[in-house]
């Protein structure tokens, strides 16, 4: 059963925090339901508590993306991986809608 959560936004490191924290309201904003990770974890564990509270999808916040203006976004249900521009989340999580 799914929490209602959309994504879960994940920094990599603690310089992201500030980062992750704004990326997340801007897909509140949006409409989307959204957990925020702001430990320290690795990748894996991100990943396998998205599946547990069953989100579709997580948004990784890695500093070189972060750099360029972009974060990685993960589509639990297709696996498929893709760079999304920061100031265009907003009509990306638009069309995520279900």
């Amino acid at each position: 059963e799914s929490s209602g959560i959309d994504s879960v936004v994940f920094a990599m490191n603690g310089d992201l925090y500030d980062s992750a924290v704004a990326i997340a309201t801007k897909l509140r904003k949006a409409g989307q339901s959204v957990d925020v990770v702001l430990e320290q974890k690795k990748t894996k564990w991100v990943f396998k508590h998205s599946d547990r509270i069953k989100s579709r999808f997580v948004v990784i916040v890695a500093p070189d993306e972060t750099a360029n203006g972009e974060v990685s976004i993960k589509n639990l249900g297709t696996g498929e991986q893709s760079s999304v521009k920061i100031e265009e989340l907003d009509s990306w999580a638009e069309s995520q809608k279900l």
